[in-house]
This record gives structure tokens, C-alpha cells and sequence, in this order.
């Protein structure tokens, strides 16, 4: 297969490709679009739901941008593409101007920074250019960030869910081919510690974690060396490493003694043994008694890795089962919770339950005579209407410092030295909030320049950095917004100024001669 032709620019859509022909052909090559990408609701797993998502993709995206372009390749494959009736479909005129100018370096990009939290509606990425490469850029630009966006999410809550615990990525052999690299580094970025994926691992600079397998065991046993002389052999090559799959043929009759014996004459030589994992059964109970085996036995502080099918929910329902039954049989609960390792695999890398976020590309603005005009799509859905024009993202704290709203403006204005804010519901007109100033912390501007013309103006930040932002975004949320299950409604409104031209635009279409389409 040729990558090269496949992952570069013609990564895109045909109909981006045939847009772009058109504007071309009634000479709208030069003007100037502006197109908001964002996302209209969070996932929804089915039994529970988020109530926030972490950003995620923006690096990749740019690095992407920065080699794409329409080379000899490229040019030759639109040269040989015939339609119904044979004729070509991209004519010379227009695949000349492609070579001339096809690549990103006139498009201007802002975004919030990944690790953010971001809601509903928000502008995460706002594309400024040429309207025929910034059409081109929708379908690669919603490819690469809205599946990190969805992973990112998706491990955040695991995160949460885990109590702050360590948790391994496990996904690579239940990912979906070469997307299990995106989905790892929004993984690290969302809140997983590591991953098992060495490659990506190494690009990332994280070193790779993992244990063994269950056929290690089984190649012992067939040679008649049984379980115990597994561990042994891999207790041999990785004294310091030594962390023991318990499970092969029963946990706690066979598996954790046999583990312990292993400890112990590693505990002699002068070693300390790492720990097991468990990967089937009653993962809370089993951890319990394993706990309690491993605690007799004067290993307390060894760690317990659970791994299979976990996801936020199974994580919550496993600790939540150790607080109720360890005390029942000598096991103090936060000691062991606080041993627990989560190795966390298909429904993380898949985002079990809601496997696409639905984040979209929309036109809001064009240019012309050196003026803004804004653009609106009219759905017979009044929560999918779009917020039209250029628009500045800002994000509002309560006088405790946790974030209340995100608000969408026309301009800086409409909330500097303001003595109250008027919030309004994009879509219902009767919902109208009022933030006193007594009651804002801070206003905070969510929207960063990245590009300038296709030149990079933003000091791109390490995983660690867009860790360290996420977790600082997730503790100014409400409480109740962060729940596993049934989150609080967290609000995103417009401003007055916003909220006329919207309705304006939309009062002038309906009455115009112009049919819209939802």
C-alpha cells in the first residue's frame, strides 16, 4: 500500500475535493472562510454518561498540516479520477492552482489547548483561510481530533473512577489498526500512567509496562515444570520486574501461593517483588483474599494489577465492593485500594459504549470586500442550529473557583468591566441566566493562536504539561459534573450581543426566498 498517498493529502473526502473544484471554477479560490469545529454532545455510554471531555489531537493535527500537500502524486491520482460518463473529474485549470497552492501554509488556526475540558458547542478549533483548503482540512481535521478527543475522555474518567491510581493502556491488540497510536496518546494524555505499546511508547518517551501471558504458564507446564517453575523462570530473567499472572489455573489455591513462594526467595536474594495481577473472576473479591494472602505472607505493600473488560463503571463497582467486604475479612479497604494497579484495554482504546464523538465542521463566516460575513445553517433540530461569526470563547468561575458556564461573544467587550454577565441558552430564548459580579472568580479566554498562515506561533507543550493541565481543569469542575453516572448539566450560553445576531440571521433567512435545508 502507499502510505504516503494514502495518509497525506488526500486523506480528505471526495466531496471536500469536488467542493473545492467548484469554488475554484466561479473564482472564490482566494476568499476567505472561517469553519468552527466542535462537538454537540458528550458520550453517552448507555448506563452512564460524561459530563465533560478533555481535548485531545491538536499536535498531531498540526504536524499532519505541516507535510500535506499536493505533490506529483497526488496530482497525477486527481488527473486519472472519471466520472459517470468517463470525462475527468478535476479539470487542468483547477489541479494547477492545486499545485500552486495546495497546502496549508494560508491557514490560520486557533484551538483550546489539549488537556483542556472542553463542552457542547464550544469552538475547539476555530480554521481561518482560502475557503478551498480549509474545506479540504474538515474531514482530516475531524478524523485526528475528535477520536483523541472521545480516548482522552474515556481515560480521564477511568482516572477518576480509579481514585487517582496508576492505570496501564492494554489496548493494542483490540485497537483498530495504526489508530491505537492516536488512541495511546490521548490515553496518556486523558489520564493512563503507561502503555504496553512499545513503539508508540517510544515516540512518546513513556516506557512500555507490562507482565507475561498466560502461555508462559502453559509452555512450564507442558514441559512438566508447572506453574511454580514458571514464575521461577521469569522471577530468574527479571528479579526487580517480577510481577506474576495468577490465574492460569486457579488464583488462589495454586496461583497466589505459588506467587508468594517466588517473593519469598526473591525477598532472600534481596530482591522486592512488584506484585500479580488478577485477569479473571470476581476481581474484587479475588483481590481481597489475594490481599490477605500477600499481607500474612509480609507483603503489604506489593501491587494488585486488575485487568479484563475494565472501564470507569467496573472500576467504580470493584471498589466500591472492597470498601463493603474487605473489613469482613481482615482487610483494611483504603490500604488495598490504594495497592491497586488497572490495566485497562478494549473498552478503553475502543471508547466501550459510545465508540464516535460527534463533533463536526461547520461554515460560521466568509470574507468579503475585506469584511467578516457571518454564515448560518438553519436545522429543523433548534439545538443544532449553528452559533454563526467569528466568536471568542471564554470560560467563567464562581466564587469558589469552580468553573460555572462557558460563554460564546461577539467581541472582548461583552464581558471585560462588566458589573453582570447575561447568559443565554443557545436554542431556547425563554432561558436567560444572570452572573453577578460578586459572584465571578475569573474570566478566562479558552481560544489560543496556533497557526498564523501556516506558520507556528504556539509553543507546542509536552504530555506532561497537557497532563498537568487536565488535571487542574477537572478539579475547578463542580462536583457533579465530574460523577461517573448522572452528571450535572454543566451550561454553555451566549452572550447578548450573540444571541441577537443569531436570531437575527435566522428571522432574515426564514423570511428571505431562500428555502434551508436542516
Amino acid at each position: 500500500m502507499n502510505d504516503n498517498l494514502s495518509e497525506g493529502i488526500l486523506f480528505t473526502d471526495q466531496y471536500q475535493l469536488t467542493m473545492a473544484q467548484l469554488y475554484h471554477k466561479f473564482g472564490l479560490q482566494d476568499m476567505h472562510a472561517q469553519f468552527d469545529h466542535f462537538f454537540r454532545s458528550y458520550p453517552d455510554y448507555g448506563t452512564h454518561k460524561s459530563g465533560y471531555c478533555i481535548n485531545a489531537g491538536l499536535e498531531w493535527l498540526v504536524d499532519w498540516m505541516k507535510k500535506a500537500r499536493f505533490g506529483e502524486k497526488e496530482l497525477e491520482y486527481l488527473k486519472s479520477c472519471k466520472g459517470s460518463s468517463g470525462s475527468p473529474i478535476f479539470g487542468p485549470d483547477f489541479l494547477k492552482w492545486l499545485e500552486k497552492n495546495g497546502g496549508f501554509e494560508g491557514i490560520t488556526l486557533q484551538a483550546v489547548p489539549e488537556g483542556r475540558v472542553v463542552h457542547p458547542n464550544v469552538p475547539v478549533t476555530v480554521i481561518q483561510g482560502p475557503l478551498p483548503m480549509a474545506q479540504i482540512l474538515e474531514s482530516p481535521l475531524l478524523n485526528k481530533l475528535n477520536y483523541q478527543i472521545l480516548i482522552a475522555t474515556k481515560a480521564a474518567r477511568i482516572k477518576e473512577a480509579a481514585r487517582g491510581r496508576p492505570i496501564l493502556e492494554f489496548g493494542m491488540r483490540r485497537g483498530h489498526d495504526k489508530g491505537v497510536n492516536a488512541g495511546v496518546r490521548a490515553a496518556l494524555i486523558g489520564g493512563a500512567d503507561f502503555s504496553s505499546g512499545v513503539g508508540i511508547s517510544a515516540v512518546l518517551g513513556y516506557p512500555p509496562k507490562g507482565t507475561h501471558g498466560h502461555s508462559m504458564v502453559q509452555v512450564f507446564m507442558a514441559l512438566g515444570e508447572g506453574e511454580l517453575g514458571a514464575f521461577r523462570a521469569f522471577a530468574e530473567v527479571y528479579p526487580d520486574d517480577c510481577l506474576l499472572l495468577v490465574d492460569t489455573i486457579n488464583t488462589l489455591e495454586s496461583g497466589v501461593p505459588n506467587a508468594i513462594k517466588v517473593f519469598e526467595e526473591l525477598r532472600r536474594k534481596g530482591h522486592r517483588p512488584v506484585g500479580i495481577r488478577l485477569d479473571s473472576g470476581d476481581l474484587a473479591f479475588l483481590s481481597i483474599q489475594a490481599a490477605r494472602m500477600l499481607n500474612d505472607a509480609g507483603f503489604p505493600d506489593t501491587s494488585i494489577v486488575l485487568s479484563n473488560e475494565l472501564d470507569e463503571l467496573v472500576i467504580w463497582q470493584i471498589i466500591t465492593q472492597i470498601e463493603e467486604e474487605a473489613p469482613r475479612y481482615g482487610v483494611e479497604p483504603d490500604s488495598l485500594i490504594k495497592r491497586l494497579v488497572y490495566g485497562v484495554g478494549t473498552r478503553l482504546i475502543t471508547s466501550k459504549g459510545d465508540s464516535a464523538l460527534d463533533g463536526v465542521y461547520k461554515l460560521v463566516s466568509v470574507k468579503e470586500d475585506g469584511k467578516w460575513v457571518p454564515a448560518i445553517k438553519i436545522s429543523e433540530t433548534p439545538k443544532k442550529t449553528l452559533n454563526p461569526g467569528n466568536k471568542l470563547a471564554w470560560r467563567i468561575y464562581d466564587k469558589r473557583g469552580k468553573a460555572t458556564a462557558d460563554l460564546l461573544t461577539v467581541d472582548e467587550g461583552e464581558v471585560r468591566g462588566k458589573s453582570a454577565l447575561k447568559l443565554r441558552h443557545p436554542s431556547d430564548m425563554s432561558k436567560l441566566r444572570v452572573l453577578k459580579g460578586e459572584d465571578i472568580s475569573g474570566i478566562e479566554p479558552l481560544l489560543v493562536s496556533v497557526l498564523d498562515e501556516g506558520k507556528l506561533v504556539y509553543n507546542l507543550p509536552s504530555i506532561e504539561e497537557i497532563r498537568a493541565r487536565r488535571i487542574s481543569d477537572i478539579e475547578r469542575l463542580d462536583p457533579g459534573v465530574r460523577r461517573i453516572m448522572n452528571p450535572h448539566f454543566y451550561h454553555v450560553s451566549l452572550s447578548e450581543k450573540l444571541w441577537g445576531l443569531k436570531h437575527d440571521l435566522i428571522e432574515s433567512v426564514q423570511n428571505s426566498d431562500v428555502k434551508t435545508i436542516p
